[in-house]
């Protein structure tokens, strides 16, 4: 039986922090970074409580975290043990954010910058008669919703993942999915917003376009720049709404 506890290098918690996620973080950055193997044995609730600083009520939640997370569990009358598993084996996990719905668009916004940007390219290059068919008609749907006057969130998305699909990384659309109700409702968020500006709503819908064109023309670089302006636009966009202090810390 292995024990590797004594490599831990563990610090008491920031109290700014919430104390479950600072203990949660700790642990498996060090249990993913390889400083307790797979398989070795964790410290016992009492000793870790000891070490972070924290109530044993913190550390059981934190336990329960990790085994969420599929870096740990509890093996009857021994403990708590690093999981026997492959390197890079497990469930993607993030951390819901605790953040006014104006700073969640806007960091999505940022994040999608990298991931949708090269999405769009790997569409364009890699595209199929069927996959342009599909961005055709999701473009349509929302186009109809507009003109409708509706807010168009879901079919704003709809369009987004169907590039996504397109691109023909498995990577990049499975984030884009796991995301999708945190991405679906910032878009619907902020289109809510937007409609009541003359204008905006139509230059979304203008970058949509010369997206899909370029999609369809086959031009990867062009559909990379075209996503690129589109999500640096949704930004310029979001912004102009809220208001200055939006978002910036107290």
């Amino acid at each position: 039986m292995r024990s590797n506890a004594n490599l831990l290098r563990l610090e008491a918690v920031p109290q700014r922090q919430s104390l479950v996620d600072a203990v949660v973080d700790q642990l498996a950055e060090q249990i993913r970074a390889g400083v307790v193997g797979p398989g070795s044995r964790l410290p016992a609730e009492q000793e870790l409580a000891l070490r972070f600083g924290v109530s044993r009520t913190v550390i059981r939640e934190a336990v329960v975290r990790l085994k969420s997370l599929g870096l740990a569990e509890t093996l009857r009358g021994q403990g708590l043990f690093v999981t026997e598993r492959a390197l890079g084996e497990g469930v993607l996990h993030l951390r819901a954010p605790v953040a006014p719905k104006d700073v969640i668009a806007r960091d999505l916004l940022e994040f999608r910058c990298a991931l949708e940007t090269e999405a769009a390219g790997h569409a364009a290059a890699r595209r199929t008669d069927a996959d342009i068919a599909a961005l055709v008609q999701a473009h349509a749907r929302l186009a109809e919703v507009d003109a409708r006057g509706g807010n168009g969130g879901a079919e704003d998305f709809a369009f987004h993942l169907a590039i996504a699909r397109a691109s023909r990384n498995t990577y990049i659309l499975q984030v884009l999915e796991f995301l999708a109700p945190s991405i679906a409702g910032a878009i619907a968020d902020g289109r809510t917003l937007q409609i009541q500006r003359e204008g905006f709503i139509a230059a979304a819908n203008r970058e949509h376009l010369r997206v899909l064109d370029a999609i369809r023309a086959g031009n990867a670089p062009a559909a990379r720049i075209a996503m690129r302006q589109h999500l640096d636009a949704g930004m310029v966009r979001l912004s102009a709404i809220l208001p200055p202090e939006s978002g910036k810390p107290a």
